[in-house]
């Protein structure tokens, strides 16, 4: 089953094959991210993008901790501000350490801006 506005694709990264599926609505984009065959809830975050009287996006995480929200945030805030849109961000990965956010931001930066 396909749909226009669900896209999937998988990485390599230093922890694995990362899948990641991105589903635009009408309103924002909701990503999931996986280390495993399957999407699972885990770190997330939603985050608006900059607008009238904000110059940077604005961001809460959800079932986080310490700094994999600031993490998980920063991911979220960076796909808000690459496409203008409100994000919800899941990443269901075993462990997310700075580096690991750093290969998914350079992922995702790629797949949404080309």
């Amino acid at each position: 089953m396909e749909f226009d506005d669900i896209t999937e694709f998988s990485s390599e990264t230093s922890a694995g094959t990362i899948k990641i599926r991105i589903m635009t609505l009408t309103n924002g984009k909701l990503v999931l991210i996986s280390d495993s065959k399957s999407f699972r809830l885990g770190l997330s975050a939603m985050a608006i993008p900059p607008g009238q009287g904000r110059s940077e996006p604005t961001s809460i995480g959800f079932f986080t901790t310490e700094i994999e929200s600031t993490l998980v945030r920063t991911l979220a805030e960076r796909i808000a501000s690459w496409t203008n849109q409100t994000c919800m961000l899941v990443v269901g990965m075993a462990s997310l350490t700075r580096e690991r956010m750093l290969e998914l931001m350079s992922v995702l930066r790629d797949h949404l801006l080309t």
